[in-house]
């Protein structure tokens, strides 16, 4: 069954009354083995059985039970190299889950504010960098943009200080887990989808504190993939206090067939070193992606028989399967 039973509000309620999960069993005409699975979080039940174990408890039923609740994946995305396409990614990829009835946060955490503009949003004195400097819930800087299933925190230019202000913060790698928790809990999204700067900082260290996912966008050229070694490095420091975290994948993206001899050297190069993580799915160089950066909207939302469209469709797939352990 989807959505969230809270089992911890169970517990305590049938506690308070003085009834035993035998009791609650015989009550509402479940096996004791069914009320034990549930109390512990271990097994769903049928909404029938939720109804009447709330009546029986005295409670409503979304006391007990959420039906919109989601399990929120984390993914940023990440390079320490520019000019790799990752806000493209980013962007296309939100867009593509949102048309497959997925609710996506976007969150730009890069203060050129490239993921904020490709939206259409414009600057707002609630943004990314502001609630990090007074660590407040991100709750209170969602805003909502005219794409379905896509909200948005934006990011700001002011943010070019933040990683001087987050070092003299307790907890400093921290500080972003604390501020997301509340969203998290809610379970509002399906996604979480950070936008990162180039700079392998403190600032992107609390994004990859909290995300469970990361995805590299990557160009086939020696120079582009040239730092990955340094990017590793750095995601492996993470583990450290984030054991979730883990490579979802490598997305070889502006991929041009007319330069067919560097971009086959380049990726034997890439599937060396990453092997199986390294999506199927190519993004090709198009034309599209400065037509939509002129016009401030997804490249996905352009729609028609495009090619790119289509690619990040299959990628979106592709990260599907990944987080959802298929």
């Amino acid at each position: 069954m989807k959505g969230k039973i809270y089992f911890d509000k169970i517990v305590q309620k049938r506690i308070e009354l003085d009834i035993t999960q035998k009791e609650v069993s015989e009550k509402i005409g479940v096996s004791l083995s069914v009320i034990k699975a549930l109390e512990t979080g271990r097994s769903n039940s049928s909404y029938e059985t939720l109804e009447k174990l709330a009546d029986l408890l005295k409670l409503n039923i979304d006391e007990i039970y959420n039906p919109e609740y989601r399990e929120t994946k984390i993914i940023s995305i990440i390079n320490n190299k520019g000019g790799v396409g990752k806000t493209s990614v980013c962007n296309s990829l939100s867009y593509a889950l949102s048309e497959m009835n997925y609710k996506v946060l976007c969150i730009d955490a890069d203060m050129q504010m490239n993921l904020t503009h490709s939206f259409g949003l414009e600057k707002s004195p609630k943004h990314l960098g502001l609630a990090m400097e007074n660590e407040d819930n991100l709750l209170n800087y969602i805003q909502k943009t005219k794409y379905e299933n896509i909200d948005f925190i934006v990011s700001d230019l002011s943010m070019s200080t933040t990683e001087m202000l987050l070092f003299t913060k307790i907890e400093r790698e921290s500080v972003l887990k604390h501020m997301l928790k509340d969203v998290i809990n809610k379970g509002l999204y399906d996604f979480i989808i950070f936008d990162t700067n180039p700079v392998l900082g403190i600032l992107n260290y609390n994004v990859l504190n909290v995300s469970e996912y990361v995805i590299i966008p990557i160009e086939l050229g020696i120079f582009a993939i040239d730092g990955l070694d340094t990017l590793i490095k750095y995601i492996n420091s993470i583990k450290k206090t984030n054991e979730k975290l883990t490579i979802a994948g490598i997305v070889i993206n502006k991929y041009d067939l007319r330069e067919k001899k560097i971009t086959e050297t380049c990726e034997d190069i890439v599937n060396e070193v990453f092997r199986n993580k390294v999506f199927n799915t190519k993004i090709s160089v198009d034309t599209k992606i400065k037509q939509a950066q002129l016009e401030n909207v997804p490249v996905m939302h352009l729609g028609g028989n495009i090619r790119i469209v289509k690619q990040y469709k299959e990628l979106a797939k592709e990260v599907i399967k990944v987080v959802s352990g298929k």
